[in-house]
This record gives structure tokens, C-alpha cells and sequence, in this order.
């Protein structure tokens, strides 16, 4: 149907109008559009491989108009499934920031136990695998192998769990009243000798030590399982 000059001009300032919905759909994908960046920067700083990520439909609404545009930050993004932004019009302070809150999915190659794991034991290599899997409501999910070797699991992993920054601490390699080697080094010269373990600690921790020879209790550090070396 043709339309008249004066009502395609009509429609014209219809289009260009505070508020009208050509506005609100822009806003709306400059939101996504932060936040999809936010989220990725997230996986790429975790080593989440190949991140999927999918935003549920923003409900449409009417925006102000904001001369030069508007100016979007993330707020909050520890949940993924309740992403929190902000849009501010620096042109104009007085002007409501419009909030917005994003649902999202995001499914990456992360690391899952390959077998079960007793609590305490240091993770191995053999004992993780990458899977692809739904991180939607586990946002500190582990992609890098050398962010999990050396940590042990604070309670059983079953086969297949995703590996959590939460459920892991450092292992200890050394256990209270367990036998150790002590090594002292110092100039090329190396000196090896037994001790008892007073402390548990993980690697790089400072333990006390007693000295089988000598019954000397000295301050060590951890260096591996069952080995330490003498603080100065």
C-alpha cells in the first residue's frame, strides 16, 4: 500500500521518538553485547576451552533517549545464571541508570575427575580429563591441568565431577608424625638426614621438624612428599 509524504514523515518521527522501541532493542544488544564480552574475558582467564555461551531473551523495553549514547558496565558476573549490568547516559547525569539483569548458559572443556578420588590425595595427571560440560552454575570451574596438579580434594570426587576451585586445597605432602628427609645444601655441598615431622604441611610451607640424630627440633621447609630442607 502506498503511503502518503506526510505519513511516511509520521512514521519517520515515530521511529526517532524518546523511548520508542528501535531505542530500547539497540540498548538491549549493546547489554549482550558487554556482557558476552565480560563472561569470555572470564573463560579465557580461566582456561575454559571452546566457551559456548547463550543469553535467555531480554524482555523488551521502552529506554530514554540518550544523546551520544549510552554507556554499559557489568556489575556483577559470579553468577551466570543472574548477570547484573548497568547503562548510564554520560551526557546526561540526571537521567536514571537503567539496570538489567541476563541469564545465560555457558558450556566449556573444563577438567572432571576421570576416577574417584579419596579426599586429601594430590590430583595426578591420570586422575583428570577435559569434558565438555555446563558451567552455568559453576563459575570457578578448573580448565588448566597445572591449576589442578598438587591440589587435593576436600571431600571424595566421583568420576566425572566437574573440578571446583572450592572443593580443592593444597595437598599435604607432609603429615604429623610422619619420617622425612632433610636436605641442606650450601655452596655445591648437599647433607641428607632423618627427621620426624611435628606439622603437617603443603608444599612450601615452613613445618618443624625434629632431628633423629641430634633430637634438635628445627624449622623447615616443605619441598615434595616426605622432604624438607632447613630455613635459615
Amino acid at each position: 500500500m502506498l503511503r502518503s509524504p506526510r505519513n511516511l514523515l509520521l512514521c519517520l518521527l515515530a521511529l526517532l521518538a524518546p523511548g520508542a522501541p528501535v531505542l530500547a532493542a539497540s540498548l538491549e544488544a549493546q547489554v549482550q553485547d558487554a556482557a558476552r564480552r565480560a563472561v569470555l574475558d572470564t573463560a579465557d582467564r580461566e582456561g575454559w576451552v571452546a566457551p559456548e555461551l547463550q543469553f535467555a531473551p531480554l524482555a523488551a523495553r521502552p529506554a530514554p533517549a540518550c544523546a551520544g549514547g549510552w554507556d554499559v558496565t557489568v556489575q556483577d558476573t559470579r553468577s551466570l545464571s543472574r548477570l547484573r549490568l548497568a547503562a548510564h547516559c554520560p551526557a546526561s547525569p540526571a537521567l536514571p541508570a537503567q539496570s538489567f539483569v541476563l541469564r545465560a548458559s555457558l558450556s566449556a572443556e573444563v577438567l572432571v575427575a576421570r576416577q574417584a578420588v579419596a579426599s586429601g590425595r594430590a590430583l595426578a595427571e591420570d586422575d583428570v580429563e577435559l569434558q565438555r560440560r555446563d558451567i552455568s552454575q559453576a563459575s570457578d570451574a578448573l580448565g588448566r591441568l597445572e591449576d589442578a596438579l598438587g591440589q587435593a580434594p576436600r571431600s571424595s570426587l566421583r568420576p566425572g565431577q566437574i573440578l571446583q576451585k572450592r572443593q580443592l586445597t593444597p595437598a599435604q605432602l607432609v603429615r604429623r608424625g610422619e619420617h622425612v628427609r632433610i636436605v641442606a645444601r650450601s655452596e655445591g655441598i648437599e647433607v641428607h638426614g632423618a627427621g620426624e615431622a611435628l606439622d603437617a604441611g603443603a608444599r612450601d610451607a615452613v613445618v618443624r621438624v625434629r632431628n633423629s640424630a641430634s633430637g634438635r627440633v628445627i624449622s623447615a621447609r616443605v619441598l615434595d612428599s616426605g622432604l624438607v630442607e632447613p630455613v635459615r
